[in-house]
């Protein structure tokens, strides 16, 4: 493995880490689906309840119905009454979801390996460690990080 896809993983594997919590309004916008309910199966690895996927993820339990459903009908997961209470659904990740996630993943490292190539060694090793950096600021300041932002626009538009 060469120092820019070592890089690479080191940053995909940050970014993994965080989006293992429950993701901030603008990041579960764009997250919400399919590859959010992917991402955190493989990363648990394990079987999990449709309601433990839905407070994890931020979102509702009929959403995560819709998206069960649709990944259902894909063999992505499976879906299965618990033996011990037929309330709860056990969610788990197929073999084709799986290699459908590792595709995506190695797909990931690629494009940024390239990214980091693109940067040089130097730049990449600082572009790691300040996206690093970034991704442990942010679960700590995403409210004042919105209103900075909507103030910023509102004085933008004002100026205009």
């Amino acid at each position: 493995m060469d120092v820019y896809e070592t890089l690479a993983e080191e940053l995909i594997g940050s970014l993994d880490r965080r989006r293992k919590g429950p993701p901030h309004e603008e990041i579960s916008a764009a997250m919400r689906g399919e590859m959010a309910v992917l991402r955190l199966l493989v990363q648990e690895r394990s079987t999990m309840t449709a309601g433990e996927i839905s407070r994890t993820l931020g979102m509702t339990t009929s959403r995560i119905a819709a998206v069960l459903g649709s990944l259902e009908k894909k063999a992505m997961i499976l879906r299965r009454a618990d033996e011990r209470d037929k309330r709860r659904v056990l969610v788990t990740l197929t073999e084709s979801g799986s290699s459908f996630c590792r595709r995506r993943r190695e797909d990931a490292v690629r494009d940024m390996t390239a990214l980091l190539d693109h940067l040089g060694e130097e730049d990449a090793a600082h572009f790691v460690r300040i996206m690093k950096r970034v991704h442990e600021f942010i679960p700590d300041h995403p409210p004042r990080i919105r209103e900075n932002m909507h103030q910023q626009k509102e004085e933008s538009a004002h100026e205009q």
